[in-house]
């Protein structure tokens, strides 16, 4: 006769078996393949902040930024963060904000998305929820923080830096996840006898 464990231990096999199939049939995965039109939606793929940053910069500006995609049980995550380091005159923060604002709604609707929500000021910074297709995502301007300015960086050589003239840094995060099944939406059949 088996011991209790030695039984107890083989009926649980079949379940950590199964459930093992089951996770890997249900997850989805960061791989080239899931990286496809399918799971990031024409707004993650298309955005960019560069033409606002580039009417506002008064002197040599510095982009940067990343991607980033995550497996879930249920979806698959896709980030993406826009950084931009410029000098501005401190008038033109508030203006620069706002089309900032602007622009992300516009680039949303655009790409067919539908604004969920849309909450902020040019101060303390823009926060969007948005949905496309079976993506639910969002988006965050960051406020503006002030970085020293390098005389050397004002237009390129170095010259005395105008009075008003602030070293700004802008972020703005892109944050969605893409599910396998239209999410929020209810399917109804209906049949007429």
């Amino acid at each position: 006769m088996k011991s209790p464990r030695v039984l107890i231990a083989l009926s649980l096999l079949p379940l950590t078996v199964g459930w093992l199939i089951w996770d890997r049939v249900h997850t989805f995965s960061p791989t080239p393949l899931s990286l496809t039109p399918e799971t990031e939606c024409a707004f993650l793929k298309n955005y960019t902040p560069t033409n606002v940053l580039n009417r506002f910069n008064e002197g040599q500006v510095s982009y940067s930024g990343g991607r980033g995609a995550a497996a879930g049980h249920d979806s698959v995550t896709h980030t993406a963060t826009f950084h931009g380091d410029f000098a501005l005159c401190s008038e033109k923060f508030m203006p620069l904000m706002d089309a900032l604002s602007h622009d992300v709604a516009a680039q949303l609707v655009g790409n067919g998305a539908r604004i969920l929500s849309q909450v902020g000021e040019a101060p303390a910074g823009f926060h969007f929820d948005y949905k496309l297709g079976q993506t639910v995502g969002s988006v965050t301007i960051a406020p503006l923080e002030l970085t020293p300015v390098e005389p050397a960086r004002f237009l390129g050589h170095s010259m005395p830096v105008p009075n008003c003239m602030v070293g700004v840094h802008t972020r703005i995060d892109v944050a969605e996840k893409w599910f396998p099944k239209d999410e929020g939406l209810i399917q109804v059949s209906v049949s007429i006898q």
